[in-house]
């Protein structure tokens, strides 16, 4: 979860965290970052599903231009058969 933070490295955070906003306001602190974490991840997530649709939405005209080119081939193909 924190990656290459270990155990120690936690504990040192905690006392300086303590030592900054003391012992009454670190609830209040913890509640500020929770909500920002939360936000952040909120953030991200519509970033990366606004970015999944248009990727999805590129590859569908791709595949309808080429379908549309198809069957104009197709349609012309035809037309030249009946005049042989």
């Amino acid at each position: 979860m924190f990656g290459s933070i270990g155990f120690p490295e936690l504990m040192m955070i905690f006392i300086v965290v303590m030592l900054l906003f003391g012992p009454k306001k670190l609830p209040d602190f913890a509640k500020m970052l929770g909500k920002a974490i939360r936000e952040f991840k909120k953030t991200v997530n519509d970033a990366k599903s606004t970015i999944e649709e248009e990727i999805e939405s590129i590859d569908i005209s791709k595949d309808l231009k080429e379908i549309d080119k198809n069957i104009k081939e197709i349609t012309y193909l035809d037309e030249e058969e009946k005049f042989k």
